[in-house]
């Protein structure tokens, strides 16, 4: 197929029928149907369709409008898909929520939003913790299965972003706030199904194909998952949460065929003792953003499936780009409806910024089969060729707004470059950036090659105030599972392994890391106190 014929079917999907619509179409033309499974318990197209019309019935008895913006803080199951579903189906605005939230992130997400309800267990952490809410209101089951949810209607707090623009979008997802407060962005439905058009190009599912889902739904990777069977003959496998000791038995269990990583779950997994179910199954691809080179080729010696590296961000419906098991092929190249070019000028440009240098006049370094510089460093920027990719913007928030979003450019406030084929090859976090001894060093480099430490479980690096100079660089750590850190030893594994400037000066063992919804470490949470910190 020709790029322009791809590109015309991509929008094509986009403009075709909603969601909803999609399902109600599916549970008409092929109602028996599994659509998911929930823990082992599968539910039809027809039933799900169903469920999905009682739910609404249900939300509606409980004040639920086309003008309501809805909390779920619901584990991954059957009753959350269900939810999706009618909230999607009613016009409201979905809120995704992690479960884990309590105190002022809470108070935070649901004054910025403006959530008018929240659905989550009766009988769980987060519904003892919301404020400014009436009694929980039971919902009961919306799927076969024990859980009793709740509705909760939010009846005071910091509702004046109500009244902010929803630029109708149908979710409001927050970003992972790894370096601040988090923003929510507005995603419409033709992002959401250009995320799921995209999905599909990366993962090129068969019939009878099992897609096992333990990613949350409150993060952009997982909630793209959630609708992939209205446009293939596939299957969902649900389970509640990711466990790294049941993960292979699971996979196995529910005969996947495709898994999902974000974040550090790769990493996780490559610190259990090996296991026959990690060969012993039926996986035959694994796809997902976050895989260093170095993790890419311990995946393939240790489990042999094909691993696709992808990249993207929320703003610009997910996934963009895809490396199809390349070891050089950095993230990937870009899609044929996506262009990706890199501008060289702001890649000194503080993440604080508030204007930057026009992408249309700055000079771009384009992508290689547009003849243009590869190798030049600078930030990503990224422009649909098919309308509705880009997110209007993050809801109240004017000026972080017209920072990333510059005319037909969105700006990510990621770093990397293009070499000569045109893939991509992400160096950085614009904000993950620390100057050490005059030298610009990029956290997710060292990051990359630290946590490949077999004691070492999650690492991060953060700047600290240098005794002479600009900033040093602090090792902050915890301890793989069943095993023993010695931050010295660390510090000397690493200078064995990195530059003279790239090696932490301090290092520092905690219990557990501050995690963002997408499983990222959330840098702006950690202490930059050097008590305690080994010497380097």
């Amino acid at each position: 197929m020709t790029r322009d014929a791809t590109i015309a079917e991509a929008q094509a999907f986009i403009d075709g029928p909603s969601l909803s619509e999609s399902l109600a179409q599916v549970a008409t033309n092929d109602p028996g149907r599994v659509y998911l499974r929930d823990q082992g318990e599968p539910i039809t197209a027809g039933e799900l369709d169903h469920m999905v019309n009682h739910a609404v019935g249900t939300l509606r008895e409980h004040g639920v409008t086309a003008e309501s913006r809805v909390g779920l803080a619901l584990q991954v199951g059957a009753d959350h898909v269900v939810l999706i579903f009618a909230l999607l189906r009613m016009g409201a605005l979905w809120l995704p929520l992690n479960t884990q939230l309590k105190g002022e992130p809470l108070r935070y997400q649901l004054g910025d939003s403006g959530a008018t309800h929240v659905i989550t267990l009766m009988n769980g952490q987060l519904a003892d913790e919301l404020p400014w809410a009436d009694r929980m209101h039971e919902l009961g089951a919306m799927a076969q299965t024990a859980h009793r949810l709740g509705i909760a209607a939010l009846t005071s707090g910091e509702d004046h972003r109500r009244n902010a623009d929803r630029a109708q979008a149908s979710l409001l997802m927050y970003t992972s706030g790894t370096t601040g407060p988090p923003k929510g962005v507005l995603v419409t439905e033709a992002m959401m199904k250009a995320a799921i058009f995209g999905a599909i190009e990366v993962t090129r599912p068969e019939p009878d194909d099992v897609f096992f889902v333990w990613e949350p739904l409150f993060h952009i990777g997982g909630a793209q998952v959630v609708f992939l069977p209205l446009y293939r003959e596939i299957a969902l496998a649900l389970v509640p949460r990711f466990s790294a000791s049941r993960f292979w038995d699971q996979v196995r269990e529910s005969g996947a065929t495709h898994i999902h990583y974000l974040g550090g779950v790769l990493q996780i997994l490559l610190q259990l003792p090996e296991s026959p179910s990690e060969r012993d199954n039926h996986v035959r691809m694994a796809w997902g953003a976050g895989a260093t080179p170095e993790v890419r080729s311990a995946c393939q010696n240790r489990y042999g499936f094909e691993l696709n590296e992808c990249y993207g961000m929320t703003e610009a419906s997910s996934v963009i780009t895809v490396n199809r098991h390349e070891p050089e092929g950095g993230v990937g190249a870009p899609f044929p409806w996506v262009q990706i070019e890199i501008d060289p000028q702001s890649q000194d440009e503080p993440e604080d910024s508030q204007t930057g240098p026009d992408p249309d006049t700055a000079g771009l370094a384009r992508q290689a089969d547009d003849g243009g510089a590869a190798g030049t460093h600078g930030e990503l920027i990224v422009r649909g060729l098919i309308d509705g990719m880009l997110t209007p913007g993050y809801l109240g928030k004017p000026e972080a707004t017209a920072k990333a979003r510059d005319g037909k450019w969105f700006r990510t406030g990621d770093y990397g470059y293009l070499d000569q084929r045109g893939n991509v090859h992400f160096t950085g976090r614009g904000s993950d950036s620390i100057r050490v001894r005059g030298e610009n060093v990029s956290t997710w480099q060292v990051e990359s090659v630290l946590g490949l430490h077999p004691d070492v479980g999650r690492c991060a690096v953060v700047g600290v105030k240098a005794e002479v100079g600009e900033q040093e660089m602090l090792l902050v750590m915890t301890e793989a599972e069943g095993r023993s850190l010695d931050p010295a030893e660390v510090l000397t594994w690493a200078a064995e392994r990195l530059p003279a400037f790239q090696v932490p000066k301090y290092a520092r063992v905690i219990a557990e890391m501050p995690l963002t919804p997408s499983q990222r470490i959330a840098k702006h949470r950690l202490s930059r106190e050097l008590e305690g910190a080994v010497r380097g």
